[in-house]
C-alpha cells in the first residue's frame, strides 16, 4: 500500500507484522484447495447431512472472510484518498498564507524606503497646521522653497504646480453642486 506523508512523497507500507517470518520461497505455485466433494443433494441423506453442512458453513466463511477483507481494503483507501486531499488542502492553504506573510513584509519594506526618502521633503508637522504656515509664507518664499525641495523629489514622483494659501481660498475653486444631479 501507499501511504502519504507530510513533507514526503508517498511511501510503501505493508500490513504484515513486523516479526513475521516468511517462509522459503518455492518454486511450486500454491493453491487455495476447496474440498466440497458434496453437492446440494447431499444433504437428502441423514449419513451425509453433518458433512455436508460442515463444509457448507466452512465456504460461507470463507466467502464472508473474502467480503471483509475486501471491504477494508476500500475503506482504507479511500481513508488515504481523504487523507490526501486534505494533505494537499493543507499545503495550498500554508503556502497562501506564506505568500501573504511575504507581500506583507515587501510592502512593509517598500513603506520604510518611501518614508525615508520622502522624510527630508515634507518639513511641515502633522497636526493639522499646514494651513496656517502656508498662510504665513509669502509667494516669493514659497516658490524658492519649491525650488529648492525639485532636487529632493524622487523620480517617478508627480510634479505639483505651486499654489499660494490665497490661491487654495479663492471663491473660484469652490464649486457647489445640487445633490439631484
Amino acid at each position: 500500500r501507499l501511504l502519504s506523508v507530510r513533507g514526503a512523497d508517498k511511501v510503501a507500507v505493508t500490513l504484515d507484522p513486523s516479526d513475521k517470518t516468511l517462509d522459503p520461497e518455492s518454486k511450486r505455485a500454491v493453491l487455495e484447495k476447496v474440498d466440497n466433494r458434496f453437492g446440494c443433494v447431499a444433504g437428502a441423506s441423514s449419513d451425509f447431512f453433518p458433512i455436508y453442512r460442515r463444509h457448507r458453513n466452512r465456504e460461507l466463511e470463507r466467502i464472508e472472510q473474502m467480503d471483509k477483507d475486501w471491504e477494508s481494503l476500500k475503506e482504507a483507501e479511500s481513508f488515504q484518498a481523504k487523507r490526501e486531499a486534505a494533505l494537499i488542502a493543507d499545503e495550498e492553504a500554508t503556502a497562501a498564507k506564506r505568500a501573504k506573510r511575504q507581500k506583507r513584509k515587501e510592502a512593509k519594506k517598500m513603506g520604510e524606503k518611501l518614508r525615508k526618502e520622502a522624510e527630508g521633503i515634507n518639513k511641515f508637522q502633522g497636526d493639522g497646521s499646514f494651513i496656517e504656515a502656508m498662510k504665513r509664507l509669502s509667494p516669493e518664499e514659497l516658490e524658492k522653497l519649491a525650488k529648492a525641495n525639485e532636487s529632493q523629489v524622487p523620480e517617478g514622483a508627480p510634479k505639483v504646480a505651486v499654489v499660494s494659501a490665497k490661491q487654495m481660498g479663492a471663491t473660484s475653486n469652490i464649486q457647489i453642486r445640487d445633490a439631484d444631479d
